[in-house]
Formats: structure tokens, sequence, C-alpha cells
């Protein structure tokens, strides 16, 4: 407080060295006695002068005292120059070097109006500075301040700042010594801690240095822009606690929560009830109840019926792929920070991927028929039958010849160090929705290292319905977020629907699908092979052919078998439909499991989807810190520097 330090011990010793006339200042503590009744509170006391006498002005009445001079009234401390004393309206003018003093709050100016039987002091003048205990400043030209409430209230623009040149401004507001508390309202700006702050009202507690804010905050960090209806800012903990309408926009995602905590010097965000982040450059959204969001390195966990939301363009039509869990993980990591074990494991699967046993059974099959022509094939090695049952997990998902995989390898090794890969890992009753794929399983794991999407326990896929895919485990490989292939793991079984009664079914130790646009266009099963197919007659089912084999490949055109080509170990039997019973109609194993099926993405999650708000919140200003710049200047000077620096 840089009001006079000596100033209680002056007026305590002032009692002692008064140099007016005895009498008269005798005659000045009577009269106040006796023009206020209401007891030590009301009484206005002198307790030091140089000199005091009365004058007329007007017809008017006044003691003129000639200072310095110290009053004393609800225990507060007047000083001041000159004073003139209205002797019927117990109001004193005070001018020159005037100060108020409280046990919390000291106040400074030129001008001085003190109404003493109102309680109110009025200050007016070039500057009027208001001190607390906590080592925060308000200016301003217009200030009320009630001594018997010690509550004051300035107007007309004001600017305060602590300690640390935190700023706040405003048009108007109040200060309530008792409470340690300021209230600003009208066109309040903050800035805090590299931070810029817009709000309609903004509550300051000195004692706690948390600052509360109302409707329409806006704050500015870095390349980040915070918004909410209500909330506070916890400087202490660099804490800004959103908790109605919460928002934060940065140049890469938006993010929506009931109540969200951003924490300022990490930028970490925990978000709680109708969570939502937008990320416009991986075309993702996330919805949640609960959240935690990081930024560097990425990380976005999901709890409390999470979904997440990937949108994609396909043949000029937009759409999107919905899928939810009981916990969602995603996460964003520097290629060069990504652990070799993990690089391994995906080269490793790359690889694989690139295996077409089909492929090179066929090369193979001409090679022997050619021995003098046969070609090298690229420097793979005829795959063994038990290659073909024993690939698992690292049979991959690509329609990809050993020369693409070689090509694929070399771009491989020149991903930059810098380069940002992608995981999302869902956990338990995962189900997921897109207009031309559906699924369910009860974990899924996604790696950017190799782009491939691997199903556990129970997996299940559909394709438009009809189409029913199901294995140990599943993997799919994607290719600019479409399917490209997907491998069936142990126990591989696709069923076919052609009405409520028949399906085409394949099953296998394992199985591959490729597609071209979302659409399935052919599969292959890889071992021990069983077969069922339905043959129409004039758009009637009238025949059942079964088949076993060691391998099969199987064409589709508009979703429809066109033609299917058995290897190796053909056996074939072909039933008229009318003679066999339901049983004989299915192979061991088949489970039809449409009705588990989401049939719409509300199947999937009725969640809301807020639309963006980046250009609306963009073309919101900063605050431009007027009265910052009429009464702090030299602060004005360093938030304007950061704004410079900032952009």
């Amino acid at each position: 407080m840089t009001c006079s330090n000596n100033a209680i011990l002056n007026v305590k010793a002032g009692l002692s060295r008064i140099v007016i006339i005895l009498s008269v200042l005798l005659h000045f503590q009577i009269q106040g006695f006796s023009q206020n009744s209401g007891g030590a509170d009301s009484l206005v006391r002198l307790v030091e002068a140089v000199s005091a006498h009365l004058i007329d002005i007007d017809g008017i009445q006044y003691r003129k005292i000639v200072g310095p001079a110290t009053f004393l009234h609800n225990n507060t401390y007047l000083k001041c120059d000159t004073a003139l004393w209205n002797v019927n309206t117990n109001i004193i003018d005070a001018i020159g070097r005037v100060e108020i003093f409280q046990e919390n709050t000291c106040l400074k100016s030129d001008r001085l109006e003190y109404d003493a039987h109102m309680n109110l002091a009025k200050f007016r003048g070039n500057l009027v500075e208001l001190y607390d205990r906590d080592g925060n400043v308000l200016n301003t030209n217009f200030l009320n301040y009630n001594t018997k409430d010690s509550i004051a209230t300035f107007f007309n623009g004001a600017a305060l700042h602590n300690a640390d040149g935190n700023i706040i401004e405003s048009i108007e507001g109040m200060y309530f010594s008792k409470d340690k508390l300021f209230t600003f309202k009208d066109s309040v700006a903050m800035f805090t801690d590299s931070v810029l702050v817009s709000t309609h009202q903004l509550d300051y507690h000195t004692d706690t240095d948390i600052a509360v804010f109302k409707a329409n905050t806006v704050a500015w960090r870095d390349s980040s822009i915070l918004f909410a209806n209500s909330g506070r800012f916890v400087r202490p903990q660099n804490l800004f606690d959103f908790d109605k309408d919460g928002y934060i926009l940065t140049k890469e995602q938006e993010l929506w929560a009931d109540r969200l905590m951003y924490y300022r010097t990490s930028g970490n965000a925990d978000l709680f009830d109708n969570v939502q982040i937008l990320d416009t450059v991986q075309k993702s959204i996330c919805l949640a109840n609960k959240a935690i969001y990081r930024p560097s390195p990425r990380k976005i966990e999901l709890t409390s019926d999470p979904v997440v939301g990937m949108y994609s363009v396909e043949n000029e039509k937009p759409d999107t792929l919905f899928l939810a869990a009981d916990t969602i993980l995603y996460r964003t990591r520097r290629y060069v920070d990504i652990d070799s074990t993990h690089k391994a494991l995906a080269k490793e699967r790359l690889e694989l991927m690139a295996i077409d046993p089909i492929a090179i059974h066929d090369k193979e099959r001409r090679a022997a028929m050619q021995p003098k022509k046969a070609a090298n094939l690229g420097g793979g090695k005829a795959i063994k039958d038990s290659t073909l049952t024993n690939m698992s997990d690292s049979l991959l998902l690509s329609n990809t010849n050993p020369k693409d995989a070689a090509t694929e390898k070399k771009t491989a090794n020149v991903i930059a160090d810098t380069t940002q890969i992608d995981f999302l890992d869902a956990y338990h009753n995962v189900r997921f929705y897109r207009q031309d794929v559906q699924g369910m399983c009860d974990s899924l794991v996604y790696n950017g290292l190799d782009s491939i999407v691997r199903f556990y326990s129970r997996p299940v896929m559909w394709q438009e319905g009809t189409n029913q895919f199901s294995a140990d485990s599943i993997q799919a490989l994607l290719k600019n977020k479409a399917l490209d292939k997907i491998n069936l793991i142990t126990n591989a079984f696709i069923a076919m629907q052609e009405d409520s009664l028949h399906y085409n079914q394949i099953k296998s130790t394992e199985m591959a699908a490729y597609f071209r646009d979302n659409d399935i266009y052919r599969f292959d099963a890889l071992g021990g092979v069983s077969a069922i197919f339905f043959m129409e007659e004039d758009s009637t089912i009238t025949l059942m052919d079964r088949e076993e084999c060691k391998m099969m490949t199987t064409r589709i055109k508009d979703r429809k078998i066109q033609r299917t080509r058995s290897i190796q170990e053909l056996k074939q039997n072909v039933f008229p439909v009318f003679n066999l019973s339901p049983d004989e109609m299915y192979l061991k194993g088949f489970e039809w499991r449409g009705e588990e099926r989401p049939k719409n993405r509300f199947d999937v999650t009725d969640r809301k989807i807020k639309p963006s708000k980046r250009l609306q919140i963009e073309l919101i200003k900063q605050p431009g810190y007027t009265y910052t710049k009429k009464y702090f200047p030299d602060l004005f000077e360093r938030i304007l520097l950061f704004k410079q620096e900032s952009e």
C-alpha cells in the first residue's frame, strides 16, 4: 500500500502537537456531537490541522481547515492539504493530496467531497487511486467510497493492476473491502499470465487470486481461443474452470463441454458432460460425457458413453463412420518418438500384408508349366500349406503384390522423424456404423504405422447388411480412410444373405476380402475351405452347391457372386433344395448375427453434433485495453508488444 506509510503514526502523534486554538477546536468537536446523534460512528473528529476558523461564503457557514489536516470518521482517516467543512450539511470538501485509509484500503486523489451523514466519499480529480493490502491498485477519475460499509463504486472507466503486473479494466464496478472483492462490469478486459480476456462481468477475489466471470467470456492464449458463459480463472493453478458452455478453439480442434477445465501453462483440458471435440485436420469428431485432452503429445481419452466419428467423401458422397465403446483412447506420436519394437512389428505386418497366396499359387503353377521361362517372384517364396494355416494374426490385409510391397517399404523408410502417427484404441462393447459397413467386437486397435485396424473377441462385420464377416479376430487395412482389405483370422466365416432362408457360406481357417471404392470385389479362403452356394433358376433358388477344397477365390460384382474358383482337392456335390432339411443348408459354425447389426448411426449414438463455431469465434476482436492505456501506459505497451509477438 503506497498511502503515507506514517499516516497512522502522524495522526496519533498529532493529538499532542495540534497548533490550532484549543477553544476553537473544542467548539468544532462539540458541534460535531450535537449534529450527529448516531453515536461514535457518526461523529466526525478533526484530529490534526495547522489552523481552523469559521468563514461565510454566500451566506453559508464553513469551517476552513488548513493542513496538512486529518479527520477521523467510521474508523476511517481522511487526510488533505485544505478542507471546507459545511456546518449545516456536515459535508467536507477536501482539496490537495487527499487520502482516505482504513484497515485494508487506501484511496488517494487531489479532490474529495465527503458527506458524513451518508458516510460517502466522492472522489474526483485528475487521478483517483485505490490501494488494498494485497498489492492491487485501481486507477480511475470517478469513485465513491462508503466508509461505513467499506464499499467503493467506480464508473466512467477504471483499470486495476496487481503486484505481478496483471490487468483488469472495465467501464464501471465495485470494490468490497471487507470481502476483498473487486467487481467489474461492462466491457471488462483482463490481461493475466499472457492471456487476453474479454467479458461482460468479472469478480476478482484478491485474497485467493481468483477471477470469476459471467456471460460471453472470451480468452486468447497463444493461438487458442477460449469461450464460456460462466467460469473462473484460478491464477495460482493457472486454471480456467468453465462451468457453462465451455469452448476451446485451436488451430486444428474445437472443444465443447458443459464443464471444461483448461490449464493455461500446459494447454491440457479436462472436459465433462456433453463433450465434443472436432478435429478439422483428421476429419474426426469425439463425443462423450468425460474426456481428457492433452495437446503435446496429443492424447484424447474418452469415457462415459464415448463415440468417435470419422467423416470422408467417397464418389462425391460424404459419409461418417461412428464408433462407440466403453473407453476410447486417441493419441499421436512423432515417428522419431515411437519405440523401435512397435516400428519393427508394423514393418513385419506390412511385409506380410504384401503376400497374396492366390496370386503366388497361380504364378508358381504357370512357372511349373513353363519351367524355362519361370520368373523369380520378386524374391518371394512359395507359400506351403503350413504357411497358409499359420499366418494367424500376422496375415495382413492388402491387395498388394510383392513388387508393390517393395515400393511401399521403400516409401516407409523415408517417413520424416517429425511425422505425426495416429493411434486409436477402443475397449469393450465396440460397435460402429457407416452406410456401407457396420460391425461389433469387444476391443479394437488402430495403428497409423501400418494403417491396420484390428478387431478382437467375437468380431463381426456387415456390408450393407447382407454380407457378414466373422472370425476369432479381424484385421482391416485402410487406404485414404477407405477399406482396402479385410482379413479374417482363425475360424473365418463369410455369410451372404440371399433371402430370409438361404445364405451363401464360406468357411475356412483364414480369409481375405478385397475392396475397391469401399465395395467388396473379391474374397479368398485360405486353408480347409468349406462352402455352400445357392443357385437360381428363373429367379427361384432350386439348387445348393456344396464344395470342399484347399483354397478358393471368389469374384463379386454388385455384391453378388460372379464366379468361384476352387484350388486343390476339390470335392463338390449339388443338391435340390426341396430335398434338404434346414440343418443341411448351413455349415457347422454358421451364426447369422443380423439382429445385432447397428441399423443406423442412432443405434451407435444418439448424441447431437454441434456445428463448427470457428468462423464466428475467429471474428471476435481482442480487447483494446483503453483504460489501461490511460491509467497504466507502461503496462499497456507491454500488452501491445505481447499482441504483436503473438500474431
